[in-house]
């Protein structure tokens, strides 16, 4: 069945117009520009596999849709390298000169290859004693905020969408950013800490990919109005049951999963791939 099919690149880059010719080439049609020589819209049949073999050789991300575009009610992002540039609680176990081995885990956790509660846990275990006064330092000198999110998320709230941040990270970063990027709420992990000192557990619940996908549903009760995004193994649920769904610099598991995804742009491609022009958008980065 014919699609839609979104493709950014950065302003100006020449690849944008090799994939259109590529594009056209296997049957595509031009339809509409959202941006000159930056953003456009084709129609056309491809599988996920031909477009990586058409366009995975260039600088432009990717979106494809069944029906034509449309903002949706609800967006729903992961925080560490999705929102922010970091892994916590990796910049956390470097500042406190454990990093190998919490980054290990962190990875394999990402990958889909351990549990993420289990994997979670064993890494806040290994942060057992240290000083919450190490919270402050890893956000004043490793945090950063990803380019194109605080845009993404002003125009989302200026038009009416819901925006909720879900980290299955801290919420002493969590609420942090949130603040900073403007988001509506957000959701994230309670460390635990006595006498200022991390005591190496997690106070509640865990936030994993299940609970994600608990919080895209109390926000909405029709999936199809949600946009997701992410990067890992935990936002596997949240990006499969969302309407639109996107994939973040993503581990192959999420990749395979995601309507689109964005890798060489940045967060504003989430404007494009709704069909929302910049004429629309709320500038702040």
């Amino acid at each position: 069945m014919e699609h839609i099919l979104s493709v950014v690149a950065k302003p100006g880059h020449r690849d944008l117009d090799l994939a259109v010719q590529s594009l056209q080439a296997n049957g595509f049609a031009l339809g509409r520009q959202l941006a000159p020589r930056q953003a456009v819209e084709l129609r056309g049949i491809a599988s996920t596999a031909q477009l990586d073999l058409w366009l995975g050789q260039l600088q432009v991300d990717w979106c494809r849709h069944p029906t034509p575009p449309t903002q949706k009610d609800v967006l729903l992002c992961d925080m560490d390298s999705t929102i922010i540039g970091q892994e916590c609680i990796d910049e956390l176990a470097d500042l406190a000169s454990i990093g190998p081995q919490v980054k290990q885990i962190t990875a394999a956790a990402m990958a889909g290859k351990l549990d993420f509660a289990q994997a979670l846990r064993e890494r806040v275990r290994l942060l057992a004693g240290q000083s919450e006064e190490l919270l402050s330092r890893c956000w004043s000198t490793r945090i950063s905020i990803n380019a194109g999110a605080k845009t993404l998320v002003a125009t989302m709230n200026q038009l009416g969408s819901k925006t909720a941040l879900v980290s299955g990270g801290f919420t002493w970063f969590a609420d942090r950013v949130a603040k900073v990027v403007q988001f509506g709420e957000s959701h994230a992990n309670q460390l635990a800490i006595t006498d200022q000192q991390i005591t190496g557990k997690i106070e509640g619940p865990i936030v994993d990919g299940a609970v994600k996908l608990a919080h895209l549903q109390r926000l909405c009760q029709d999936p199809a109005r949600v946009m997701a995004i992410g990067d890992g193994a935990n936002d596997l649920l949240m990006v499969e049951a969302a309407g639109l769904g996107l994939a973040y610099h993503a581990k192959p598991i999420l990749l395979r999963k995601a309507d689109g995804r964005i890798r060489h742009t940045d967060l504003t491609t989430a404007l494009f791939f709704q069909g929302i022009t910049k004429t629309d958008w709320d500038v702040c980065d």
